[in-house]
């Protein structure tokens, strides 16, 4: 009764909003900075302070248990911020971390919105071992890929650490005024405490950060020096299968130009991908494709503008060739493919983007893939000849966004794929609007997009998909409902990523924070959600769901939540049976779990969980858990090992097999099977300095499927007996029966050299098996699987950060000495 008390007086009295803003007036100096984080410099004794920081966590709007002052000042070329933290030092965490990972150190940030439009940000973070990390904050996220050029130092004191920056106006964008305001807001997070404070008030129940910035004042007649540089790179690679030994070497360079104040000009010219780590391979028997993080630096640095909308999947460039199925089609009896390759090499990609004075972002991107070819071979005449898999191919993506009042935007976006030769080109133009009412309380979503493919002159298809939200987005109680529907004809995955179309989905929602502290608990959530999906044409029912979660981090930072869900009415899935017009009828489904997450600030931490799955059908049932510990066992070395597992017993769906889904006259077969996934990992991380370390990731991915029995799928959706047994051979091994693996290495040494230029060695080794052996256990499994021959690169990249106008004026300067 009595936490029921609680919880009821905690839900009647809820906090407050923040107030007003706060607001610093920051000063110009002449006066140059040795970026050496001592604070001696005459203008910082000037400048005013921004101090009493307030907590965002883990006690909303109590003020930060330790002093923080902040001092900020700027000259033609350069922001300066000098921060002192005072502390405890013998007490603070100084962990070492790779750049852009603040790893388990205190930190300090300087958050920085030019337009002061909450809708695009840009982050600047020191830790107390002086790593830096950076990142553009979105409305909805923040992009921690984007990288830029800037100073910074950190000094430990006796009673307090000391953070300076240098963010060179090159690093920003800006609108081209006069006299400016600008967004700002500090942070500081204290490790041991888990205290995250800022000096403008980020009250968690508010819609984001950027929409509770505090203010700038102060900054005139500033203009962006020349924003020129280049980033050649010349990189060397050995490669070893099987015996066979390969050399290759590869130069290129990045190029980077400000064509004003706001817009940027960015282009790879002969990019290498090389040591980009590997995707993380499954075996899929879903009728879906699999979704891949992009990795290339290219393609994920400064495209926020390109992503804004969801319309573009940057690894649909140089991804596999469009036509790469049809070389097995084109095979005559005595032919086989003996080579065809999954890429399509990228000759050049370009970006432009910016936002003007009058907050109108607008993106143009541009990327070049020559064309490919896979290898036949006619054992009859002994001849090998070629096969267009991909043409030449153009990709474009144009956006224009619009900000509005209440951190609101509207966003126009096209995307273009023109092809050479007889392949289909392809367009989608999308309109998406993202309104919020003074203070970000509600929210209108809504969006709608048109594609298009034309192939002959009279053969086009054009689609089209809709959507619309309503949400309360601030306060402890928030709630929505979602409606989205799209066609049969809609497709964007040419350069977009889609899964299905044809469908009718309807959701809503409702969430409960409390951020203050009470009872045994920092802050707690809860959230129960439904959602109802259809067919669009016909209008038939698809599915139904219900899903409830709770979760709260307790005092000794320990977080930890549980789930539950059903799918209470009988389910027709009319994608599984790849079939157009045909239905698959699931079982009654009840699914329920935890996870747990323990303090990271400890020497050992640890994540984990569990996941039981029900059905109506009582053979049917399915099980999952993670346990992932977590040791640092210096501040410079981690290890954090990670075992998932997840079984599903007469699991249902379509037989997949080497060439597809089997047939039983008209009628796909379907079948029930046994399904064992396991995945470990090791991530390992030796950091030497803040500017150079080795990080080593393994993973092994094993997943057996053993087919139990076999059926025809008829039209109702249910089972009726068949003759198919799966064993066209008659060898007593089923065809459909698979063993797959997936091991591979990352292992990288990187020396950040000089400030935008590195040094990187790179080790990679993978295996790859698949096989219709599924008798043998894990153990036994490996020990196979490491018979088969593995791939190894060992790679070597230097790329060097050259910024004209930094060489133009160390000319300029030796010249007048002369």
């Amino acid at each position: 009764m009595r936490l029921l008390s609680i919880l009821l007086v905690c839900c009647i009295s809820l906090p407050v909003l923040a107030g007003e803003p706060k607001n610093i007036t920051i000063g110009r100096t002449v006066e140059k900075a040795k970026i050496d984080g001592v604070l001696d410099e005459a203008f910082w004794q000037h400048c005013s302070i921004a101090s009493d920081f307030i907590q965002n966590t883990p006690r909303a709007g109590e003020s930060s248990a330790r002093r923080t002052e902040v001092k900020i000042a700027y000259d033609d070329q350069a922001i300066y911020v000098g921060a002192v933290m005072y502390d405890d030092i013998d007490s603070m965490s100084r962990t070492f971390s790779q750049r852009d990972d603040e790893g388990n150190a205190d930190w300090f940030s300087v958050i920085l919105d030019p337009y002061h439009a909450g809708t695009i940000g840009f982050g600047f973070t020191v830790t107390s071992a002086g790593v830096q990390q950076d990142a553009l904050h979105q409305v909805f996220w923040e992009d921690y890929d984007w990288n830029a050029v800037w100073q910074s130092s950190v000094k430990v004191q006796d009673d307090k650490w000391v953070a300076e920056f240098k963010i060179p106006f090159s690093a920003l964008r800006f609108p081209e005024e006069d006299v400016q305001s600008w967004g700002v807001n500090f942070a500081r997070n204290i490790r041991r405490h888990r205290e995250h404070s800022y000096w403008n008030h980020y009250d968690p129940t508010g819609l984001n950060l950027l929409s509770q910035l505090g203010t700038l004042n102060g900054i005139e007649n500033i203009d962006a020096p020349l924003r020129l540089s280049f980033t050649p790179y010349v990189s060397g690679y050995l490669q070893h299968y099987d015996g066979f030994l390969g050399r290759t070497a590869n130069g290129g360079m990045d190029v980077k130009y400000g064509i004003n104040n706001a817009f940027t000009l960015d282009m790879t010219l002969i990019p290498d991908f090389g040591q980009v780590a590997f995707d993380q391979q499954v075996l899929n028997l879903s009728p879906f494709e699999v979704y891949f993080n992009e990795r290339r630096q290219f393609f994920t640095e400064g495209t926020e503008l390109f992503n804004k909308a969801g319309h573009f999947y940057s690894r649909r460039i140089g991804g596999r060739p469009i036509n790469s199925y049809k070389a097995y089609l084109d095979c005559d009896s005595n032919e086989t493919v003996v080579n065809n390759p999954s890429t399509s090499p990228l000759i050049n990609a370009t970006k432009v983007s910016g936002r003007t004075s009058k907050g109108t972002g607008i993106g143009i991107f541009n990327a070049l893939t020559r064309s490919q070819f896979a290898e036949i071979y006619n054992s009859e005449t002994d001849d090998t000849r070629e096969f267009q898999t991909s043409p030449l191919c153009n990709y474009n993506v144009f956006v224009l966004d619009q900000n509005l009042k209440n951190n609101s935007t509207v966003t126009l976006t096209n995307t273009n794929v023109l092809r050479n030769g007889e392949t289909y080109d392809a367009n989608l133009t999308g309109l998406n609007a993202n309104l919020y009412t003074k203070g970000q309380k509600y929210n209108l979503y809504t969006s709608g997009s048109v594609s298009q493919k034309y192939f002959a002159p009279d053969s086009n298809s054009f689609g089209h998909n809709f959507s619309l939200g309503l949400h309360k987005s601030a306060g402890n109680l928030k709630y929505g409902a979602t409606y989205f529907h799209s066609d049969k004809k809609y497709d964007k995955n040419d350069l977009g990523f889609q899964t299905t179309n044809n469908l009718r989905n309807t959701g809503a929602y409702v969430n409960y924070g409390i951020y203050k502290p009470f009872w045994r608990l920092l802050k707690m959530w809860t959230g129960l959600s439904i959602n109802h999906q259809m067919l669009m044409a016909p209008g038939e029912f698809s599915s139904f769901g219900v899903n409830a979660n709770v979760g709260g981090t307790f005092r000794n930072f320990m977080t930890a939540g549980a789930y539950s869900g059903a799918v209470p009415i009988r389910s027709r899935d009319f994608f599984e049976p790849r079939v157009a017009g045909r239905f698959y009828e699931g079982d009654l489904w009840f699914y329920t779990g935890w996870w747990i997450s323990t303090d990271y600030s400890k020497p050992f931490s640890f994540d984990g969980g569990t996941d039981h799955s029900i059905l109506s059908d009582s053979s049917r049932w399915a099980f999952s858990y993670r346990a992932s510990p977590r040791l640092r066992v210096s501040d410079r070395l981690m290890i954090i090992l990670n075992n998932d597992l997840d079984y599903s017993n007469n699991d249902e769906g379509a037989a997949v097999g080497i060439y597809g889904v089997p047939f039983d006259g008209v009628d796909p077969v379907f079948a029930k099977r046994n399904r064992l996934t396991v995945t470990n990992t090791i991530s390992t991380e030796l950091i030497f300095t803040n500017r150079m370390g080795i990080t080593f990731n393994l993973r092994h991915y094993w997943s057996r499927v053993k087919y139990n029995s076999f059926y025809r799928l008829n039209t109702d959706g249910q089972f009726d007996p068949t003759t198919y047994d799966g064993d066209a051979d008659n060898d007593g091994v089923s065809d459909h029966n698979n063993s797959f693996n997936a091991f591979t290495i990352d292992c990288a040494y990187r020396w950040i050299f000089a400030p935008g230029s590195e040094l990187s060695l790179v080790w990679k080794n993978s295996i790859f098996t698949s096989s219709s052996d599924i008798q043998l256990d894990y153990f036994q499994n490996v020990d196979a699987m490491f018979k088969d021959p593995a791939t190894n690169s060992l790679s070597l990249k230097i790329l060097y950060y050259i910024d004209y106008w930094k060489v133009h004026q160390a000319l300029f300067k030796r010249k007048e000495k002369q």
